[in-house]
């Protein structure tokens, strides 16, 4: 009997971490175990760095790529470990790594992930999938999201109209129509935790606002908040897709004075930002809307979930509600993305990327070397 067992794990744009999901595709798609595991402080600001606009060095990126793929091999064993699984029962890794370009528009689109995929196989010995996101920009799509198929695969069902709002470093939603009729759709709205989590990294050399403390201590500065709105990438029709390349500290500072207001203030913008942005994306671009379930690291933010549902005119809830860890979804899309792509199947919805159609995704590094 094949295996049904399927690892995924990515590092998302926010690079706060290694998430790890355990995913049994047999009778039924379920979630088995799930993990978040810390990628060390070096490690992470080298991934940041990678990440932003400008000239990169090949040696720092060749080398972070080793780095990280060796972080998610060794992090893959323990994590089998934990969930009581030995490698023997897994048929293969769905790793997404480390986006450090995302460049869907120009004459010479390309999007680039680092993790090698040749050390996570070599570590853990089990075949792994990886290189999802060039094959649907190979066919003329954005490469991103990936995530809405799985999302469906979930939760679609015919007794409402449900957006799922994933909340990483970049906001992207999942139309999930109850009329099995329509298509199900999906982007990236725009930022979701990264400027936040710059922010006070830079004034407060903390990863992240617990809770969404610091932004509630602010005031929001509404020019400013009108400046960020007015962002053209916010009112692009889509399939469109973003990323830190974009949205970044460096965007932020070219925003008049932002260094003569006082940091809380900015921090209680960007979460308004944030909010507004995701709220009026879906208004404009993912109606009707009968209920939002909200995933990933931003759901935790609980100034962020109580702005969002002030300013929805639909129930607010997350994933976590409908039986889902909301820390663990991305992960294991990816699991399911290594399936599709094992079995030949499309893993990308040409609907939501604007690809020329149904394509198999990612390259296959086979697992223990043959006897």
């Amino acid at each position: 009997m094949a295996n049904t067992l399927y690892v995924g794990v990515i590092s998302g744009t926010s690079v706060d971490g290694l998430d790890f999901a355990l995913l049994d595709v047999g009778e039924r798609v379920q979630l088995i175990a799930s993990q978040t595991q810390h990628i060390s402080p070096q490690l992470r600001q080298r991934l940041l760095a990678l990440g932003q606009p400008g000239p990169t060095d090949l040696d720092q990126l060749g080398e972070a790529d080793r780095e990280l793929g060796a972080a998610i091999g060794e992090g893959v064993n323990r994590f089998l470990h934990t969930a009581g699984h030995p490698a023997a029962e897994v048929a293969a890794i769905g790793s997404h790594g480390q986006t450090v370009r995302h460049r869907p528009s120009g004459k010479q689109p390309f999007t680039l992930q680092i993790g090698d995929p040749n050390q996570i196989a070599e570590i853990t010995g089990i075949t792994c999938v990886a290189d999802f996101r060039r094959r649907d920009m190979a066919a003329g799509g954005q490469g991103a999201p990936l995530v809405p198929p799985f999302h469906a695969a979930l939760f679609r069902g015919n007794e409402e109209n449900r957006v799922i709002l994933n909340i990483g470093g970049i906001s992207n939603i999942t139309l999930l129509p109850a009329d099995p009729k329509r298509p199900v759709s999906g982007f990236d709205t725009g930022p979701g935790n990264a400027l936040l989590d710059s922010w006070i990294a830079a004034h407060q050399d903390v990863a992240f606002d617990q809770d969404g403390i610091w932004a509630a201590q602010g005031s929001i500065v509404e020019g400013l908040l009108s400046q960020f709105l007015a962002d053209p990438y916010l009112h692009a029709q889509p399939p469109k897709s973003t990323g830190r390349e974009h949205f970044n500290l460096a965007w932020l500072q070219s925003h008049g004075k932002i260094a003569d207001l006082d940091p809380a203030d900015v921090q209680a913008t960007l979460l308004e930002f944030t909010a507004v942005s995701v709220i009026e994306a879906i208004t404009k671009w993912a109606t009707p809307c009968d209920h939002l379930l909200v995933c990933g690291g931003g759901r935790l933010n609980i100034t962020l979930m109580e702005r969002l549902a002030s300013l929805a005119g639909f129930p607010v809830g997350t994933t976590d509600e409908h039986g889902v860890d909301g820390d663990a979804i991305e992960a294991a899309a990816f699991a399911w993305l290594a399936q599709q792509t094992l079995g030949g199947k499309a893993g990308n919805e040409p609907f939501v990327t604007g690809a020329a159609g149904p394509r198999v995704l990612g390259a296959i590094y086979p697992g223990s070397a043959p006897q």
